[in-house]
Parts: structure tokens; C-alpha cells; sequence
């Protein structure tokens, strides 16, 4: 008999709602619903309990990122129409119904799960830019792999994880030229640049003017 859960648990399915994986989602639900074909064939009794878990899982991970109330009714009616779906073709257009809409509950954008941990990662970089920061670190910090971490930092920022990062630095840069009298060279360092030719580099290219004429400019 085909063994439908395989090697990702439900817990790992709500995970995926919570926190935005829309391309993991989507691999799940199209191995999910290969298997439900193959299982209903063999033992429709069961495809369809599978089919009203995953529902059920799926209602309950939107509801805890802020999906309404009424959302819950969803499992109700997926229950009612898998116990009557009397085929495995009926129950597998039932499943690919309910499934087609089901990523857009993992919109990062639209998930405070996803937006929550992406401002503590900003607040850990406003904490301490100064260090040297990568995605793989701060992936780790939060629970993420690094390839999720950079997907949805780009989804709810707006910009990639190095040129956010390169930005909060560049503009604490400028902070410090324009309102004291610190050494551009000490300011460098202190805002993470490790040479300075690479942070007069950044600094021209991200405010248009090099340091010194931001330092002259205030004399």
C-alpha cells in the first residue's frame, strides 16, 4: 500500500505555511497528490482520511498566522466532500481543487510569522552591523536554512540580505562624518568595512559623493 506521509511530516507542512515556503508547499502538494491517486486506488477509505489531515493541518496553520475565524469552516466542508467523493478520480479532483489556492496562505508578505522573524533579524543587525554578519549565520540565529532565510528576507524588506546590510552600514557611515569629527578611517571600521578602499567604493556608490565631500561639507 502507498505510503502517503513520506519523508515530511504535517508539522513540517504548518511550518511551511507559517513561515512562507511557497516553493517547498508546492513540491509537497504535487508529491501529495501523486501519492493520494496511487492510494486511493488501493484503499479509498484511507486517501480520504489523508486528504481531510492535510486540510486540517493546512486551515490550522493559517489561523495561526492570522487568517479569520471563518476559515475554519474549510475543514468541514472538505470532510463532507471527501466522504462523498465515491471515486479516486472524484477524490483526486477535490484534492487539486482545494490544494490549487492553498500557497497563497504563504505569502511572506502577508504572514506574521515570516515578518516577525525577519524584523529580529533586522533588530539584530541594527544591534550589531558592525560585525561581520552573513546570511548563514543569522539563517542559523532564527531556525532557517539559508536558502529559505535569504527568500524571505528579500520578500519582506524589499532588497537582498548583503545590500540591506551594506546599507544600514553605509548610512551609519554618513551619520557619523556629517555630525562629528571621527577620522573616516576610524568610521570605516566602526561600521563594519574591513579596508577602506572598499567602503569609499560602497560609500560613493550608495550616497553618490565620496566620504570627504560629505566631511567637507559640514566645516
Amino acid at each position: 500500500m502507498t505510503d502517503l506521509s513520506g519523508h515530511v511530516s504535517y508539522s513540517e507542512v504548518s511550518a511551511m505555511v507559517r513561515m512562507g515556503q511557497r516553493t517547498e508547499l508546492d513540491a509537497y502538494f504535487r508529491q501529495f497528490l501523486a501519492d493520494l491517486d496511487s492510494l486511493a486506488v488501493e484503499d479509498l477509505t484511507l486517501a480520504r482520511a489523508r486528504f481531510i489531515s492535510l486540510v486540517t493541518t493546512l486551515v490550522t496553520s493559517t489561523l495561526e498566522i492570522g487568517a479569520p475565524p471563518a476559515v475554519e469552516a474549510t475543514i468541514a466542508s472538505a470532510a463532507a466532500e471527501a466522504t462523498n467523493a465515491d471515486s479516486a478520480e472524484e477524490l483526486l479532483r477535490l484534492a487539486n481543487h482545494y490544494l490549487a489556492h492553498a500557497t497563497t496562505c504563504a505569502r511572506p508578505n502577508a504572514n506574521r510569522f515570516a515578518q516577525q522573524t525577519i524584523e529580529k533579524c533586522q533588530a539584530l543587525i541594527a544591534e550589531s552591523y558592525a560585525q561581520p554578519h552573513n546570511d548563514a549565520e543569522l539563517a542559523h540565529q532564527v531556525g532557517l536554512s539559508r536558502s529559505h532565510f535569504r527568500y524571505l528576507f528579500k520578500e519582506v524588506t524589499g532588497m537582498p540580505f548583503k545590500r540591506y546590510l551594506s546599507q544600514v552600514r553605509l548610512n551609519e557611515a554618513k551619520r557619523l562624518i556629517t555630525t562629528t569629527r571621527r577620522p573616516i578611517r576610524d568610521i570605516c571600521f566602526a561600521v563594519g568595512y574591513s579596508d577602506q578602499s572598499s567602503f569609499h567604493r560602497a560609500y560613493r556608490a550608495y550616497h553618490g559623493v565620496p566620504p570627504t565631500a560629505d566631511r567637507h561639507a559640514t566645516i
